[in-house]
């Protein structure tokens, strides 16, 4: 990390120590405007419209993190203030599905599952934070924390005999303006800068700030950016700060990220490490950010649990140069009421590339083999098993990390009491020469 101290004033120290916990707090929520942005530009669809994904997530798909392989995402940016829009959601067929709102700062406050019209069809009117009026009684309102809302859909799907029936579900899912209002965008989104100027991270969050003000309870801190330019409704004007200024906030912004890049990996390298406060974090701004770092979207605990692995069971880093075993006992598969799976991501947080065109494992996956006591034993490597390609998880060359994912987990998760077995590295067959010494 930078030694802050070699820097020369008081204000620039003083804007270190204001610029480090303003990127922490401020990250998920610029995070949140560049993937809009980049969703909006590469998708070519409007806010306050749904776009479907009709295919599995490969690693061709690049515009959020660590995309499951199991679903069929529909997704949507509503913007509120222009006010309410409508979510309808079809009658449900016996096919796992969730309808994620999170808001802008990533929290998932509400999920609409199989559940929410009974039997039939249902309409849910999403509104903002300052909407006040009357919707049809039928209707059930949705109340936003902030004007815009990421609305990520997740559709459960096997495998390609079973896609049809996945997107036909999918296209029961409709979103409209309750009036009928053109849609735009939010300032902030169209105005945001992807440029490679650390400073630039501070100009999109003052823009987000004047377009998604923060609760009362947090405008006390919100107030001590103030120190180094960031005043929600005022542009961040970096030339109007002193070069040294400007020097400790680019400093800042590099310490930050690391800080919470080390904050995704277990600081004990442990096997597996999850957390069952994702998706709702109160003030915990630094599992918030790591969360948008490295699983941004995630859901709330009660929906879906993430356990991530970055090191074996030895607590060595994962790593493609090895070949891994994954075994769950007889009667110690994951609990999940919807589904498990073990999905494979590369350094950069995306589905890795790979011969069969595989990244992930789980509970639906046809031809996988278990053992005769009903035991299950995946083969996480570079290069294919001897014993075949049925239990393979391909892995790339290089380092790599896991995400056991459980939807609708279990008591035995929530409660703790489900151990997940650790990653354990298969050792190297020895050399000839070796072997006969």
């Amino acid at each position: 990390m930078t030694d802050h101290r070699t820097l020369l004033s008081h204000a620039a120290r003083e804007a270190y120590a204001v610029a480090l916990p303003c990127w922490i707090w401020g990250y998920p929520l610029v995070e949140t405007l560049r993937t809009c942005a980049a969703r909006l530009a590469e998708a070519d669809t409007p806010v306050n419209q749904l776009h479907h994904d009709t295919q599995p997530s490969t690693h061709h798909d690049r515009w959020v993190v660590t995309p499951a392989n199991d679903l069929l995402y529909s997704t949507a940016w509503v913007h509120l203030a222009d006010g309410p829009v409508y979510l309808d959601v079809p009658a449900p067929t016996g096919r796992y599905f969730v309808m994620a709102l999170l808001d802008a700062h990533t929290n998932n406050w509400c999920n609409i599952g199989p559940e929410a019209g009974g039997a039939g069809t249902s309409r849910h009117a999403i509104v903002g934070p300052d909407w006040h009026g009357d919707l049809p009684a039928d209707v059930q309102v949705i109340h936003a924390p902030t004007d815009l809302v990421w609305l990520i859909g997740r559709i459960l799907v096997d495998d390609a005999s079973d896609l049809a029936a996945a997107q036909a579900l999918q296209q029961g899912f409709a979103l409209h303006p309750a009036d009928g209002r053109p849609a735009r965008a939010p300032a902030s989104v169209t105005a945001y800068d992807d440029g490679a100027d650390p400073l630039a991270f501070f100009g999109n969050l003052a823009r987000g700030l004047t377009d998604f003000p923060v609760a009362e309870s947090e405008r006390g801190l919100v107030a001590l950016w103030r120190a180094i330019g960031i005043r929600p409704g005022v542009p961040f004007m970096p030339d109007a700060l002193a070069p040294d200024v400007r020097q400790a906030l680019a400093w800042a912004a590099h310490d930050a990220r690391d800080i919470i890049l080390a904050a995704t990996r277990s600081a004990r390298a442990k096997p597996w490490g999850l957390s069952l406060r994702l998706g709702v974090y109160g003030d915990d701004y630094r599992l918030r950010a790591a969360t948008a770092m490295k699983g941004l979207g995630a859901l709330a605990g009660t929906e879906a649990v993430y356990a991530l692995a970055d090191f074996d069971a030895d607590r060595a880093p994962l790593s493609g140069e090895h070949d891994y075993i994954l075994h769950f006992p007889a009667g110690e598969l994951p609990p999940a009421d919807a589904f498990w799976s073990v999905t494979l991501y590369g350094e950069d947080f995306f589905l890795v590339d790979n011969p069969i065109a595989r990244y992930a494992l789980g509970d639906r996956t046809r031809g996988l083999e278990h053992h005769p006591d009903g035991s299950l034993t995946l083969y996480i490597q570079h290069a294919a098993p001897a014993a075949g390609t049925a239990n393979w998880l391909p892995a790339p060359a290089g380092p790599f990390y896991l995400i056991l994912r459980m939807y609708r987990p279990g008591e035995r998760v929530l409660g703790r009491a489900y151990q997940i077995p650790p990653v354990q590295r298969v050792p190297a067959n020895p050399r000839p020469e070796e072997a006969s010494a």
